[in-house]
């Protein structure tokens, strides 16, 4: 499988991403259609807590992982300690948040009674993302698409089954999408075929791990509240009216959202691999694989810009025409974030991990600051516009430290 052409692997990699990110927006229409509001909530409050942890952990094992694989001597060793030790932190945060779940708490007397399938499904979520990122990070793009069409069968069938049977408990829903995970899970340890070696490596691995997810710890923890702000304080400042609108419209560009990832974990240990040859390599595969891929994506954002209010109509009712604006925004805001993400990956390639930290404290800070004056005089156009206003800032500082490095990507 991995001798594939690279015109093969691309267009295998694009079909993955269909099936990766179509199953994820299907799945969540038929949860939508087929629960009430409450437990969709719910539903939606878990799978935002495990992106959350997910990203905390991917700090310590994925990310350092992606960048560090190329340069490893014995790699089979190396592999091996980053599967045990994403497992050991799996197994570690799903036990804490089964505790907390039962803690007598009213805020979480809702979730007490989940906390066994929340288990089940926190397993299989935080393991398949770890075997899909490494998968790709091992250029093993075959695999990853076996393994993410296992992925579809398996929770389309669970959706399917609670759409056409109208499941009314949230216990059995959770439960069923979690043991759609099994499929998948299973092909991918067989894929990896995870050993214990190389035991006398693994104390600076980890050493290794920790320097470089410190950093990527703190980020994910501050990246989550700056991306997270401006919907938050929306709620807050606006009312749910305009909470529901702002969500609805992030729901439509949630598609992209997986294919940035997607995007990230595919080009960045490519990157990392040129880079470990040259820096010109490295720099000249970036620019060239961005306008290849900024080139679709703008064609579609486009699309989005001009029918938006058909769009969110289509999405959320007649009653959601009158934001149709946040559908314009978001597009630009979209075209923004694409377009700086050779800028991103650099940071990230380069192990700039202190700078990528800084470059999201300071968004924070703008949304803590901005975000009353901006959503007071203008509503919701105020929050696009403070998202926008943050992807700006990110994107500066990180060019100007990328500048002070004489890493010029454009030149």
């Amino acid at each position: 499988m991995r001798s594939l052409s690279v015109k093969y692997k691309t267009a295998l990699l694009f079909a993955d991403q269909a099936i990766f990110s179509g199953t994820s927006f299907m799945v969540t229409v038929l949860l939508a259609r087929s629960l009430s509001v409450e437990d969709f909530g719910l539903y939606a409050a878990i799978i935002l807590v495990l992106y959350l942890i997910s990203s905390l952990i991917s700090a310590f094992v994925i990310q350092p992982l992606q960048v560090s694989l190329q340069a490893t001597e014995n790699k089979p060793a190396y592999l091996a300690f980053t599967f045990w030790f994403q497992l050991a932190g799996s197994i570690a945060l799903i036990v804490l948040m089964y505790i907390l779940l039962l803690l007598p708490f009213p805020i979480l007397s809702a979730y007490a009674m989940l906390a066994v399938p929340a288990a089940l499904f926190s397993a299989g979520f935080m393991m398949q993302d770890y075997l899909r990122k490494r998968l790709l990070t091992e250029d093993r793009i075959a695999e990853t698409f076996i393994t993410d069409t296992l992925l579809m069968a398996g929770h389309f069938a669970a959706a399917g089954y609670i759409f056409l049977y109208g499941i009314p408990s949230l216990y059995l829903v959770i439960t069923l999408l979690g043991l759609g995970y099994l499929p998948a899970l299973a092909a991918g340890f067989i894929f990896v075929r995870p050993p214990m070696n190389g035991f006398s490596l693994w104390s600076g691995y980890l050493k290794e791990h920790l320097d470089q997810g410190k950093w990527l710890f703190y980020t994910a923890l501050v990246q989550w509240w700056a991306g997270n702000l401006f919907v938050v304080a929306s709620g807050f400042f606006l009312g749910a009216t305009a909470l529901g609108a702002l969500r609805l419209v992030q729901t439509v560009f949630g598609v992209l959202n997986v294919l940035f990832q997607t995007f990230e974990n595919y080009v960045l240990p490519q990157t990392a691999s040129r880079m470990h040859h040259s820096f010109d390599e490295g720099r000249c595969f970036l620019r060239k694989i961005g306008g290849q891929t900024f080139v679709a994506v703008s064609a579609l954002l486009l699309i989005l810009f001009v029918f938006s209010d058909t769009i969110i109509v289509l999405a959320g009712g007649e009653q959601f025409r009158a934001y149709g604006f946040l559908v314009k925004g978001m597009a630009v805001l979209y075209a923004l974030i694409f377009a700086g993400y050779p800028i991103r990956i650099a940071i990230r390639a380069l192990v700039l991990n202190k700078v990528f930290f800084k470059g999201y404290v300071l968004t924070f800070i703008f949304g803590v600051l901005s975000s009353y004056l901006l959503l007071s005089h203008f509503d919701l156009a105020g929050a696009v516009a403070g998202l926008i206003g943050s992807q700006i800032i990110l994107l500066i500082y990180w060019q100007i430290q990328l500048k002070k490095r004489e890493f010029i990507l454009w030149k």
